[in-house]
């Protein structure tokens, strides 16, 4: 629980400096000092191990760090991303991102659970190291440059601006607030699916090993579909409705006493996730012109930045209550919380008109 927190503070703490970084310095050069950074405490870490000296405070600093780079992973990558792709094919972009995340997330773990098995964990920040510098080694011959039309200007002054911006844009805020409600009350649910695994579905650990990787599954057949599904003007009813999808398969999930109906409704939770998690990027992209743009991802991030808190409540309540009846509960919480969103942003329910034209100056 503590190294989830690690990783995940900082894109609280730091997400909207980050963005104001990302708005005044070249996001191409952040990048790649990201990278680099990476895989220079994983060759630190890598070799603590190697010679049987590692602490857990040791891996802590390099989840921290890990978690600094996550940070600016909205306002430098996807901003670049989205710009390289260009508005016509952003959301199919971030769909496409979104599925090759998931990918690695599920193969990942049983890569990592393998070399700890035969090399020991040395071996795992080795391959870490290796991976940071072919991503620094893909990043440098990208034909990318940004503006830095904020160069030289005030931080807190950008950091001003950005958050005046976002206050003034409905659509924004309503975003910000989803991504907060699904992060707070939705994410959480992932921590306690080994315990309901467990106790309410008699699951061995191999079975919950599958249970748990099925959401990524879904995740990727969620971004597939939104890649070839996706209609701008339904990109806030996609995301919306995408929001309640995946709370309302926590729910049923909590509820479902039956293996095989679990799985698919796992499976479903990971098909809401993709709409949701391609659509918040592709929204606030669209509806924030390209001068704030990267401070507006930095809130962004730090509404993301909730998942912990959501973490450490849904283990509060499974102490209160019991894994399932915590689960339920904050399934029913954030629907509750998204219908109240939904009321007093229509625009959520609306279709909107997000074009370069009509909102992202580009």
């Amino acid at each position: 629980a503590l190294m989830t927190f690690l990783r995940m503070a900082p894109m609280f703490l730091f997400g909207i400096p980050a963005g104001a970084l990302a708005d005044r310095y070249d996001r191409k050069r952040l990048l790649l000092i990201g990278l680099l950074v990476l895989a220079g405490a994983a060759a630190v870490l890598a070799a603590v191990a190697l010679l049987d000296r590692i602490a857990l405070w040791h891996i802590a600093v390099g989840t921290f760090l890990n978690g600094m780079f996550w940070a600016s992973e909205f306002p430098v990558r996807r901003i670049m991303l989205g710009e390289i792709a260009g508005v016509e094919r952003l959301s199919r972009a971030m769909a496409l991102e979104s599925a090759t995340s998931n990918a690695t997330r599920m193969s990942g773990p049983a890569l990592g659970g393998v070399l700890i098995q035969t090399s020991g964990l040395w071996g795992v920040y080795a391959l870490g190291v290796l991976l940071y510098l072919a991503c620094a080694a893909l990043i440098l011959p990208v034909a990318y440059r940004s503006a830095g039309a904020a160069r030289g200007a005030s931080l807190l002054i950008m950091l001003r601006e950005g958050w005046r911006f976002a206050r003034g844009e409905r659509l924004i805020m309503a975003t910000l607030a989803v991504t907060v409600i699904v992060n707070l009350w939705g994410f959480a649910y992932i921590t306690m699916v080994p315990v309901i695994g467990e106790r309410a579905l008699g699951l061995s650990p191999a079975l919950i090993g599958v249970l748990m990787s099925t959401e990524g599954l879904g995740a990727v057949i969620g971004a597939l579909l939104v890649a070839r599904y996706d209609r701008p003007r339904h990109y806030t009813r996609i995301y919306t409705g995408s929001s309640a999808a995946f709370l309302l398969g926590v729910l049923a999930f909590a509820l479902s006493t039956w293996f095989p109906l679990s799985l698919a409704l796992i499976l479903s939770c990971g098909i809401g996730i993709a709409g949701f998690a391609v659509m918040q990027s592709t929204i606030v992209f669209l509806a924030a012109p390209a001068a704030v743009r990267s401070r507006v991802m930095g809130l962004l991030t730090v509404a993301i930045g909730a998942g912990p808190l959501g973490m450490l409540y849904v283990g509060v309540l499974a102490n209160w209550l019991d894994a399932t009846a915590a689960v339920a509960c904050i399934a029913l919480q954030g629907l509750l919380a998204l219908a109240l969103a939904a009321w007093y942003w229509p625009e959520l329910r609306r279709p909107a008109a997000l074009t370069p034209s009509a909102r992202s100056g580009t």
